[in-house]
């Protein structure tokens, strides 16, 4: 039951309260409104007399006023405007008007004004001197009335008096019809004061007003709007008298407005009441009765309150009762044991669900008062078919006809165990418990089968596992079983690690437990033991326990054999420093040693020396005779490298056919540590030049050339070293190999030079930087048939660059292939565009291509698809050859030479003469043309056994049918010469140098012009 009292109860008790509270406030509105609407009538009576006594009182002194002036213009009726100022200037008449404004308490003086605005004479005692100082318009408003009315100015400053006056005038028509102004002056506050006498109404607004807005005077004074129209403006018409809802016409509150017009045209009378102040009484009744209304809604909320709380009071206490006892009920349903209360007669008082989840067939059975006895035998009854025989488990339990004081287990068929738990109550009934404790017997059984799995997991660690004290006494302990044991007793317990390790071994573990008492664990100390069957290694682990603190403090020292890790990191080192074939250190030990040795020189000022060892043709054994063989001598270059060292020295292969030999303390003297340097050089040569027994049938001669650099200190970083002493064995080898080179700082330059011109070569393709020269080839009539192509290099810094500057580099470092391809399909581009020409559609162009270009595998294919490309008539180009295309794979050039010819291309065979072809071969390749080499052409008229040479060449190939030209032409006599011996075709400086393009195109129109 909820502890609150039920909300229906709530609302009606504050819903009745409610509805009192709602008749109070709507008495008390009804109320307010009826005082307010009163108020405002009040106010608005008092406005609207107010207003109507000021009016009569402003007629009659507006009418007194009107009446003095219309008066007074008797004085002049009889004048003309040129005795008017002395008729009125007369004793009888000064005296008359002066008797007439002392009667009349709202006029100060009376003057009559000439229509120029003279004062013609007045009341005052300045006569005609009077100065007068009208608003602006006024007096020619009054002269240009047609009828004779009373005129009222706009609020101006007096200059006699200096306060603020109204005018009040009247024309005056003379005898001779000319016009006077009569005038008078009244001051404003005298008729406010006439305005407002009597009244005493608080907070109220009065003004005077002309039709249409402009305000003349007001109380309280408002200077400020003096002169101005007042929105919203009022009119004579809509001024009746009646109160009005609008802005106060001074403060602009919202107001009651009251106004009337006097008997003067265009004068409103107006009287503003702001609501503030016509409320303010209302106000006040207004708080009094609301003071009323929250004395009796506070009356009746505190009896409706008081009333609640009594009721919320007896609620709750019941509300405890059913609490108490569903706390009971819910403490026996959450228990986790079947729970059952039986009186002193056995019956069941009440239960539990548990009770019923454990025995589910008791739920239709259980009902109060009933004999626990009948649940007893409905056990046995439920268990009858699957009753344990006597002696089997459960069977006891089952038999129970009633619950037995004490504990007792029932083991259920299904394997379920249900303990029960009977105690006496002191009115003599009985608590019974039944708690399912199946999963307790499990876990107990698990826990004994884990016990027993731990121990064999501990039988098969290789480790020994001890449990010490902060004193290194052993507490337990756990032997393996087929391993090598850390320690020798074979019951440790009870003594201290000194008892049972050696000296070594037994400070290690002590620093180990300490390390492990201060940050809880402890990992990696080594220890050995040695035996006569070898070393053995043994790693430290010790963990610290969480429990225990101080001298009761106990660690787990684990011992274990990292023998075999010992062994496979030492194989590991030295795969990772020495050489898988030779057994030599490798490339980082080399660096290791090497930085040792700087190191060491820099202390000492001491020199070393760094040989650099390349086998040479190494690779030309390796590719014919395989790579074992290779190896084979690889293994007997380095025993004999190492057999040839000094003590200290260092030897190391860095991969392929490649070795470094470190010397070290050389002495401090350059010269003498080059004479070691050379010396130890020279010597490794000898000894490397001896013949090789690779095979027990097989000799193997082989040299190697050296480059040395020597240094000292740190003067240079490793790699450094290393590429000079490079270098130097590059020269070594470009110098025939089976030598020596000491590095100098040329070598370095030259080959930094030619990676420089290699990368801007590599640049050059790239960027397109190439271009072609055309060298005419001429017949004996001087008609050009033909020119050879010419690469030229155009450098962005070097200007033109000819093909002796870079070619050799091209050739290399294999970029001569792609820049010869570039050639080619630019010459082929250039035959394409002449093709259209029909004086230059026959031109050949011949084409160089370089040997390596030529044993490209696809080299065929290239030319076909340049050809494809660029769509070049095949026969009119023509590819020139040297004859170190003979020297091997004849047989595969013969045949790119003969695919090419079968789609048209024509060859020539450049500088014939000049290599080492055989003449054999002549009559196999498709050749076309022989050009003979300039070498022979500059030899005319000079050496006649070369003139003889080239009458040879000249006559083979007429012989065998293939066209000549002779190269490098440039004189006469050389022309003259070849002529004469039957040689038709020239090219030389004698008809033209290589030329650009357009250079080249130029020369063929002038041919073609001749």
């Amino acid at each position: 039951m909820n502890k609150h009292l039920p909300h229906r109860a709530t609302a009606l008790i504050y819903g009745v309260a409610s509805l009192f509270v709602i008749a109070v406030l709507a008495a008390a509105a009804a109320m307010i409104w009826q005082t307010r609407q009163k108020a405002i009538t009040d106010s608005e009576s008092q406005a609207a007399r107010f207003v109507g006594g000021s009016e009569a009182a402003l007629n009659r002194g507006l009418l007194s006023v009107d009446m003095l002036l219309a008066g007074l213009g008797q004085l002049a009726q009889m004048s003309d405007a040129a005795s008017v100022a002395a008729d009125l200037a007369r004793p009888e008449a000064v005296q008359l008007m002066d008797g007439v404004v002392r009667q009349n308490l709202l006029v100060r003086y009376m003057a009559f004004l000439s229509p120029d605005g003279r004062v013609i004479t007045s009341s005052d005692r300045r006569g005609a001197k009077l100065a007068v100082q009208l608003p602006d318009g006024f007096l020619q408003q009054v002269l240009a009335q047609p009828v004779s009315t009373l005129a009222v100015s706009t609020p101006s400053i007096s200059l006699s008096s200096s306060q603020k006056v109204l005018y009040f005038a009247r024309v005056l028509r003379l005898v001779d019809g000319s016009k006077a102004v009569a005038l008078a002056e009244v001051q404003l506050s005298l008729l406010i004061t006439i305005l407002t006498q009597g009244a005493d109404i608080r907070g109220m607004e009065v003004t005077l007003e002309r039709d249409g807005g402009e305000m003349l005077a007001s109380k309280p004074p408002r200077d400020d709007l003096s002169g101005r129209t007042i929105a919203p403006a009022l009119r004579e018409q809509a001024s009746d008298g009646h109160p009005m809802r609008m802005a106060a016409r001074l403060s602009g509150e919202p107001a009651i407005v009251v106004a009337r017009p006097t008997l003067h045209r265009n004068l409103l009378i107006v009287a503003s009441i702001p609501l503030r102040f016509a409320l303010q009484g209302w106000r006040r009744d207004s708080a009094f009765i609301l003071s009323a209304a929250l004395v009796f809604t506070l009356m009746i909320l505190a009896v409706s309150g008081f009333t609640h709380l009594q009721l919320r009071r007896q609620w709750r206490s019941r509300a405890e009762l059913l609490r108490s006892k569903a706390t009971l009920d819910q403490a026996l349903e959450s228990m986790m044991d079947g729970f059952v209360l039986l009186d002193p007669h056995d019956r069941v008082l009440t239960w539990n669900r548990r009770f019923a989840d454990l025995f589910p067939w008791a739920r239709v059975l259980i009902e109060p008062l009933l004999p626990f006895d009948r649940i007893a035998l409905r056990m046995i009854a439920q268990h009858s078919a699957e009753r344990p025989a006597p002696g089997e488990p459960g069977g006891a339990g089952l038999q129970l006809q009633g619950p037995i004081e004490g504990e007792q287990e029932v083991v259920f068929p299904d394997g379920q165990v249900i303990l029960s738990i009977r105690s006496r109550t002191p009115d003599g009934g009985s608590v019974c418990v039944y708690r399912d404790v199946t999963e307790k017997k499990r876990q107990t059984a698990d826990i004994v089968e884990g016990k027993a799995q731990l121990q064999a997991t501990l039988d098969a660690l290789p480790d020994v596992l001890l449990e010490v004290g902060l004193d290194g006494l052993c507490r337990r302990f756990h032997l393996p079983r087929n391993e090598v044991p850390g320690i020798d007793v074979q019951d440790p317990v009870g003594k201290k690690v000194p008892e049972l390790l050696p000296g070594d071994a037994a400070v290690e573990v002590m620093a180990a437990l300490h390390d492990a008492y201060v940050s809880g664990f402890s990992k990696g100390r080594q220890f050995e033991r040695r035996a006569a069957g070898g070393t053995t290694w043994f790693e430290i682990s010790v963990s610290r326990k969480s429990i225990g603190q101080g001298p009761d403090t106990r660690f787990i020292v684990i011992l274990r054999n990292i023998t075999d890790n010992k062994l496979a990191a030492r194989e590991i080192e030295h795969l990772a420093f020495y050489d898988g074939l030779t057994g030599l250190p490798n490339r980082r030990l080399l660096l290791h040693r090497l930085q040792a040795a700087i190191d060491s020189n820099h202390r000492r000022s001491r020199r070393g020396a760094l040989l650099f060892l390349d086998l040479d043709h190494f690779k030309t054994l390796n590719d014919a005779s395989g790579h074992a063989i290779g190896d084979l001598l690889l293994k007997q270059v380095a025993a004999r490298l190492q057999a040839g060292l000094r003590e200290g020295d260092t030897v190391a292969r860095l991969g392929g056919d490649e070795f470094v030999v470190l010397l070290e303390n050389l002495g401090d003297e350059p010269d003498s540590a080059t004479m070691q340097a050379a010396t130890m050089a020279d010597a490794l040569l000898a000894e490397l030049d001896r013949p090789y027994q690779l095979t027990a049938a097989r000799q193997f001669h082989g040299t190697c050339s050296i480059g040395v650099v020597v240094f000292r200190g740190q003067q240079h970083s490793l790699e450094d070293l290393l590429k000079q002493a490079d270098i130097a064995t590059y020269y070594a080898k470009t110098a025939g190999g089976n030598t020596v080179r000491f590095f100098e700082a040329a070598m370095q330059a030259t080959i930094t030079a030619r990676a420089t011109l290699e990368s801007e070569l590599r640049t050059a393709l790239a960027a397109d930087q190439f271009v072609l020269h055309y060298q005419s080839q001429v017949t004996s009539e001087g008609r050009i048939v033909g020119a050879e192509v010419l690469i030229r290099w155009q450098h962005p810094v070097r200007g033109l660059v000819p093909p002796a500057g870079f070619i050799d580099l091209a050739e290399d470092t294999g970029l001569v292939v792609p820049i010869g391809l570039w050639v080619l399909e630019t010459a082929c581009a250039q035959l394409e565009r002449w093709s259209h020409q029909p004086a230059r559609r026959d031109l050949q162009l011949a084409v160089n291509v370089s040997a390596r270009q030529f044993r490209e595998d696809d080299f065929v294919l290239q030319v076909s698809e340049v050809l494809e490309r660029t769509g070049a008539d095949p026969t009119r180009l023509k590819l020139e050859l040297t004859e170190s295309l003979l020297q091997d794979k004849v047989a595969e050039t013969i045949g790119k030479m003969k695919a090419l010819a079968e789609i048209g291309i024509h060859f020539s065979m450049d500088d014939f003469g000049t290599g080492y072809s055989s003449l054999s071969y002549m009559t196999q390749l498709p050749l076309d043309q022989i050009k003979v080499d300039k070498f022979f052409v500059h030899s005319i008229g000079i050496h006649p056994k070369v003139e003889l040479i080239i009458q040879t060449i000249i006559g083979m190939a007429r012989n065998l049918e293939l066209e000549i030209v002779a190269e490098g032409i440039e004189t006469p006599e050389q022309l003259a010469f070849l002529k004469k011996h039957g040689c038709l075709l020239y090219q030389g400086y004698l008809f033209g140098k290589p030329v650009p393009l357009q250079a080249f195109e130029s020369h063929l129109d002038l041919e073609t012009v001749d």
